[in-house]
């Protein structure tokens, strides 16, 4: 008898532990079946994205979003992307398209297919431009050659000339008359001496002043925003890089600018536009754009940013003017 009531205890605690066991491996399972449930509820099946908390279908190439799905494998409200100006290719979940590229006239590029709502422009080299690298930045001149051409010029490789003789060269060196030489010395002798004392007219392109009497009256407050496209057309690369050094655009930000957009010049010169813009502040900012400009020798680029914007400015106030006609003529009747 003594033995049964000793090993009671040991019983009793065997069905304790037993029990303990059963009840954390049912914990364990709940805790991994919640887990589960979360991990269902957050991610979607293939092909679907989370949308506020529903599971939605994608937009169609040339779309974007509008509105989420309500319902959970629904179909979003997607709105078409601007035509010419945007294009999406592939089926997406984004509330944007993608800017058009602007194949860049000023780096030798024209346009070879217009962009669509499903597919971006397509450049290519102008006439008489060439690029032989794989993605093409900008095209160069063709080589035009003094002494005859072994090869054309293509929109994939450049001239390949003839060589000239070094007996030639040897030759045409009694051909030239003495005085000829002597009259090309004088004569680039009198152009250094003009550009180094004479003093430049305010009008002169390459002085960088202008006569006060030809600036146009625009208000220093002038929204550049909506030329900032325009602008960017007319620049090159390398001015607009130039410009905005001297306007407090500092190296590291152009640096990140071509690093994000690494193979879109044309976009590169529209971000650093912008960027400059906006940390210069609407006040003043047409005003120091023209004369920073006439400042780094670009004056014929000034003058045609100014004719855009006094057109502009000139329709704008026709537009209003003709307004206000109507609605007098219309009081008074």
């Amino acid at each position: 008898m003594l033995w049964i009531w000793a090993a009671l205890p040991l019983v009793f605690s065997g069905s304790q532990l037993s029990v303990g066991t059963q009840e954390a491996e049912s914990i364990t399972e709940k805790t991994k079946l919640g887990r589960n449930v979360r991990e269902t509820e957050t991610s979607c099946p293939k092909g679907l994205y989370l949308g506020g908390k529903f599971c939605c279908q994608p937009c169609q190439p040339g779309e974007r979003k509008h509105l989420d799905c309500t319902v959970s494998g629904g179909k979003p409200s997607c709105l078409p992307c601007t035509e010419g100006k945007e294009y999406m290719d592939k089926e997406h979940y984004s509330d944007k398209c993608r800017r058009c590229a602007l194949c860049d006239e000023g780096h030798g590029l024209e346009v070879e297919t217009n962009c669509t709502l499903t597919q971006n422009t397509k450049c290519r080299c102008k006439h008489n431009f060439y690029c032989n690298a794989s993605v093409c930045e900008h095209c160069d001149p063709c080589t035009v050659c003094e002494h005859g051409t072994l090869e054309e010029c293509t929109r994939t490789s450049n001239t390949k000339c003839k060589q000239e003789s070094s007996r030639h060269h040897f030759l045409w060196l009694f051909i030239i008359p003495v005085w000829v030489i002597v009259f090309v010395f004088i004569f680039g002798l009198s152009v250094l001496i003009y550009k180094k004392y004479w003093k430049r007219r305010p009008n002169d392109p390459e002085s960088g002043i202008s006569n006060s009497e030809n600036m146009p009256m625009i208000s220093s407050d002038v929204d550049l925003s909506k030329y900032i496209l325009a602008i960017a057309e007319l620049m090159e690369l390398d001015k607009v890089k130039k410009f905005v050094r001297k306007n407090g655009i500092s190296e590291t930000k152009i640096d990140e600018i071509k690093n994000d957009y690494f193979q879109n010049t044309a976009e590169q010169k529209i971000q650093m536009l912008q960027w400059w813009y906006q940390s210069h502040g609407k006040k003043d900012a047409y005003h120091t754009l023209i004369k920073s400009l006439k400042k780094i020798n670009c004056c014929a680029l000034a003058e045609r940013i100014q004719d855009i914007v006094m057109k502009d400015i000139k329709n704008s106030t026709s537009d209003n003017r003709n307004e206000n006609e109507s609605e007098n003529y219309l009081s008074s009747s």
